[in-house]
């Protein structure tokens, strides 16, 4: 296993986080707003705080998940991979006198190497449903550079600049708990388009959106159009990303991504009942992209992609009124519109996250979640004519257990079972295990 010092750190903090709670804030924790239980280097003696009350915060943090394949699969071996986050936040009114805005920029440097790609399934590449969700633009890039401007007593969210469509679309709070790609940061087959365009963390690119919360705040609306080009492939499924940084700020030239939804909010405000939010939405993409099951060399590409989905998160249990501690469920289906252009043509998640499972810990989080996924008609045809290995379907069970240890640390043993490894059936269901390290400075 590389990276030995951070598993041997890693190895510590979970020993230490079995015997011991969360650490509490101090008496004057309550005054700031980076208490040391939260923040590994706190208020730095308050200047935080007065920074923030002039308009300017930022956060730091590093996170790195070491995974081994112990059975199964291609290949024994691990791998792990690491995400440098520093995102500034400047709050426009304060500074500039522009009311109701801030201004968001975020970047990022990730490291490392993916089990899924080295030791799972080699020979394709990789498994689809990928075991690291931190495994993806290796290198140094910026991210968001968002303006947000906020209305209506903060029912109006306008969000305009360099955006990420994952931070709007397909997305529940409940995800994250999971190392799985295919959880974190949302269900995977509205990314496996060739060129890549539905964008998350870290590419963004140029865009808008518009949310809107109606007075009962029952319903959410929003909607949002994309630059359709972020990595500037022009349409070329073979390109190689000529805005690898993220730093290349012209607009691109493969139509545009068109996505929206609706949300249904039970109980969103309540102390006592159990909330829930349920979503329909989807997306439509104008470009021209990969036709997996060409009839000749002038229909390589094929224009339109389109997708949809449904989402629920539901409470399910609370330890006491108004408390967040509890039992809650969610769960996805995504459909394909368009199988010409997306290898998956129909996927499934479902899971369960408790928040303090155990009265001595009532800050820690425990996962379970089971993913699936249907490889297309056209998919496979298109395999089937290039002489390849046809595929069937790839499933994905993970068990985890985060230890909220304080001063920004958590550290999270897991547990994942893919089934069928890059749905083939040729090659044996893998098991990885591994950990999740992160630390908020």
């Amino acid at each position: 296993m590389t990276h030995r010092p951070l598993v041997r750190l890693a190895v510590s903090l979970f020993a230490a986080g079995l015997g011991a709670a969360p650490l509490a804030a101090t008496a004057g924790a309550a005054a700031t707003a980076f208490p040391t239980s939260d923040f590994l280097t706190g208020s730095w003696n308050g200047v935080r705080d007065r920074w923030q009350q002039q308009g300017f915060s930022f956060n730091l943090n590093y996170t790195t998940e070491s995974f081994g394949n112990v059975s199964g699969g291609e290949v024994r071996g691990g791998t792990y991979a690491d995400n440098i986050a520093l995102d500034f936040n400047f709050d426009l009114q304060r500074l500039l006198g522009i009311p109701n805005t801030t201004l968001l920029v975020k970047g990022s440097k990730r490291d490392g190497d993916s089990v899924s790609s080295r030791f799972i399934a080699p020979a394709f590449g990789g498994n689809t449903f990928t075991v690291q969700e931190l495994y993806g633009g290796q290198n140094v890039k910026l991210a968001n550079v968002q303006f947000t401007t906020k209305l209506l007593n903060d029912r109006l969210d306008l969000a305009y600049g360099r955006l990420v469509a994952n931070d709007d679309f397909l997305r529940s709070d409940l995800y994250c708990q999971f190392v799985n790609n295919s959880f974190c940061g949302s269900p995977k087959p509205v990314f496996l388009q060739n060129p890549f365009t539905f964008t998350a963390y870290p590419l963004a690119t140029w865009g808008a959106r518009v949310r809107y919360d109606t007075p009962a705040r029952v319903w959410t609306i929003q909607a949002a159009i994309y630059d359709g080009d972020p990595e500037f492939k022009q349409g070329n499924p073979a390109s190689p990303s000529h805005n690898p940084h993220g730093v290349s700020w012209g607009m691109g030239n493969n139509g545009a991504t068109l996505a929206g939804e609706v949300h249904y909010h039970v109980n969103r405000d309540s102390l006592q009942a159990l909330p829930g939010v349920y979503k329909i939405g989807g997306f439509y993409l104008t470009g021209r992209f990969q036709n997996l099951h060409p009839s000749g060399a002038n229909d390589a590409t094929v224009r339109g992609d389109g997708m949809i989905w449904l989402l629920a998160d539901q409470m399910l249990y609370r330890k006491s009124p108004g408390s967040p501690q509890g039992l809650s469920a969610f769960g996805a289906l995504v459909f394909s519109l368009t199988d010409r252009v997306n290898p998956m043509s129909g996927y499934y998640n479902v899971g369960l996250v408790y928040l303090g499972l155990f009265n001595a810990r009532p800050l820690d989080r425990t996962g379970l979640g089971l993913t699936t996924g249907w490889y297309g008609h056209s998919y496979n045809q298109g395999l089937r004519a290039a002489g390849q290995p046809t595929r069937a379907y790839e499933a994905a069970i993970e068990l985890n257990h985060q230890f909220v240890l304080g001063h920004g640390i958590n550290f999270q043993p897991d547990l994942q079972y893919i089934v069928r490894p890059a749905g083939t059936g040729t090659i044996p269901d893998a098991f990885a295990v591994g950990a999740k390290l992160s630390v908020t400075f």
